[in-house]
């Protein structure tokens, strides 16, 4: 059995539609297809109910998924079984999306200096959904805001930077911190998300009532509404803010004379032996 099937039978349940799947693999959607025909001829049921525009797993599908998915993992371990080095084996690392432009290329040009041989897989996401997959063992590293609970013995965690929280705006305002917020329509960093629940919470210590507009799990998508003056926010200092929105007003809260707790990004990681040289390497690569 070819674990490539079984691979694109993953991406086909982990995306919701062959379509989705297809562009995640790099493959048309026909040959997607008919690398699910194949697996279902040779299990002898159907693995997906297909309709016009998604895919779900049957039963059968849900049933073997464990098994395929670690036949998958132990396939991509198969070549640092030959080289003892370790560093032509797979890392499978998570990233929040605020820091792939700041981390990624980093690790990249390290993987490629130190272990060219080695297979990098970057999973995108938020810090609740990579966590998770963390856990399940579904990735090996994950770069994510700092949880809010006490993390297991078998997850080491890094903090690799510290984010001030800062107040963004279209135009300055001589207006105070309390007075903008009761004034301005507040587009708020959802309270649900990991970042966003700390957030909420240090910015409720300030006691100021918010015309809150909306909630976003997205602090680009957020700064991007502030610059077409829908609002004004207050979110952690994020890579790329000063890079991309520079025209904006962004005061710092401790310049306001609120000193709140900083956001963390972290690198949290699992204490297995298997990844273990190309998880140093990407680490190393990334804190100072």
């Amino acid at each position: 059995m070819d674990t490539r099937f079984l691979e694109s039978l993953l991406a086909v349940v982990e995306t919701g539609s062959i379509a989705a799947a297809a562009r995640k693999q790099g493959i048309t959607a026909a040959a997607l297809s008919g690398r699910i025909k194949s697996l279902e001829a040779q299990f002898g049921t159907n693995l997906l109910s297909r309709s016009a525009h998604s895919a779900k797993p049957t039963d059968a599908c849900l049933n073997l998924l464990p098994r395929a998915e670690n036949l998958v993992k132990q396939a991509h371990l198969l070549k640092s079984d030959i080289d003892a080095s370790g560093l032509s084996a797979t890392l499978h690392i998570g990233c929040i999306a605020t820091a792939l432009t700041q981390y990624m290329p980093q690790i990249i040009k390290a993987f490629g200096q130190q272990a060219p041989k080695a297979e990098l897989l970057i999973k995108p996401g938020d810090s609740k959904q990579l966590y998770n997959l963390l856990d399940e063992q579904k990735i090996d590293a994950a770069i994510t805001t700092h949880p809010h609970f006490k993390l297991p013995k078998g997850i080491e965690c890094s903090i690799l930077a510290e984010q001030q929280l800062v107040l963004i705006s279209k135009n300055p305002s001589t207006a105070s911190l309390k007075d903008q917020l009761q004034q301005s329509p507040f587009i708020a960093y959802d309270k649900t998300s990991w970042g966003g629940q700390r957030v909420s919470q240090w910015i409720n210590q300030l006691n100021m009532q918010k015309n809150i507009l909306c909630e976003l799990d997205s602090l680009e998508t957020i700064t991007e509404l502030i610059d077409e003056d829908l609002g004004i926010s207050i979110l952690p200092e994020w890579h790329g803010l000063y890079k991309h929105f520079k025209h904006l007003h962004i005061t710092p809260l401790s310049k306001l004379g609120y000193n709140l707790p900083k956001r963390q990004i972290t690198f949290l990681s699992h204490n297995l032996p298997e990844p273990a040289i190309l998880l140093e390497i990407a680490k190393n690569s990334i804190i100072n």
